[in-house]
């Protein structure tokens, strides 16, 4: 009877793992309800033992394998009470590794797929929820395949960048912590940089342009004329970074979106539509003349307005209002700046 009994406990014991493994992977998924996850949860037993349980007391259940998930498997699911969803906060114990080829791979598709690639977001999405679940050191071996791969795109790169700015964002990056820099902007006439709090979320090279780019979320910056929200930075104008030890929020911040709407010229337009980094299309309109009206919309004003201007006088803006007001503001500049030339001579 008693080896019954200790036979029993076990099964019971395994019942409970196997639960809290099947509640990890429904939130690994993405965010989760508690329906969700108490369906994850019940998926995998055996439906006469819940016949005539109550729901209360299937929730209150659920309450005890997320303490039991944080506590012991040391995986932090994170409730956002805006969204009213489960979401994996952060993990104290991987839940996953990969042989050494496949984070060579890992490092060689981040350093591949950049703004120009097909597809770009979803595998840099995928990317960064693999690198979430590796723990620090193997994280670290993909930052140090990086380092080997971006050696000849550093060199490139005619910015000097220094080695503890390199080192700090890797660091950075790997650990999801937020970083305060010095930022040498040319916006400011007085050559004084300022300082920076962000999350880092994504570093890449610029191909056309030749530089290391760093996208982040900057939580406070000094100046009255600075604003946070997600900002470009170019990563050979931080002069000092600091990693601090403050974790990236759970919930990455919202994009601001903005509709762009614009036609092109028959000359451009009658053999395709070329794909913008800076602008995901969405509708294609094409006329009986050979030019096409394209809607969209973008998250930076700055690069989509500059993408726009390379076609010159075959692309007309028509909306949405940022984008117009954009442009009508940098090509009325643009034709003040002609004009005093004209002056002059």
């Amino acid at each position: 009877m008693k080896g019954n009994m200790s036979r029993g406990k076990r099964d019971s014991e395994w019942r409970v793992i196997r639960r809290c493994l099947s509640i990890i992977r429904r939130a690994q998924r993405g965010p989760a309800s508690r329906n969700d996850l108490l369906e994850a949860a019940l998926a995998h037993e055996d439906p006469s033992a819940h016949e005539g349980v109550e729901d209360q007391v299937l929730y209150q259940r659920l309450e005890k394998d997320l303490g039991r998930i944080r506590r012991n498997l040391m995986v932090d699911l994170y409730f956002d009470r805006r969204t009213g969803r489960y979401t994996i906060h952060d993990i104290w114990l991987p839940l996953l590794d990969l042989p050494d080829e496949d984070l060579e791979t890992i490092a060689w598709l981040e350093e591949t797929f950049d703004y120009d690639s097909p597809q770009h977001d979803e595998v840099h999405a995928l990317l960064g929820r693999l690198r979430f679940y590796l723990g620090v050191e193997r994280q670290g071996m993909i930052e140090h395949c990086r380092a080997a791969l971006e050696m000849d795109l550093k060199q490139r790169d005619e910015d000097e960048i220094k080695p503890a700015v390199w080192k700090g964002l890797t660091k950075a990056l790997s650990e999801r912590r937020q970083v305060e820099f010095l930022y040498l902007s040319p916006q400011y006439g007085d050559g004084q940089p300022r300082c920076h709090v962000v999350d880092p979320h994504e570093w890449y090279f610029d191909t056309t342009r030749g530089h290391h780019y760093l996208r982040a979320y900057c939580r406070r910056c000094e100046g009255a004329n600075d604003h946070t929200g997600y900002i470009t930075y170019r990563v050979g104008r931080i002069l000092q970074l600091k990693v601090l030890p403050q974790k990236l929020a759970p919930v990455t911040p919202a994009v601001p979106r903005y509709a762009v709407e614009y036609e092109l010229m028959p000359e451009v337009a009658r053999t395709g539509v070329t794909r913008l980094r800076w602008i995901e299309i969405k509708e294609i309109e094409r006329r009986d003349d050979g030019s096409a009206l394209v809607r969209g919309e973008t998250e930076n004003l700055f690069w989509a307005v500059r993408a726009l201007l390379h076609y010159g006088s075959t692309c007309r803006v028509l909306g949405g209002p940022e984008v117009l007001h954009e442009m009508e503001r940098v090509v009325g500049e643009m034709a003040g700046l002609y004009d005093s030339v004209k002056r002059k001579t």
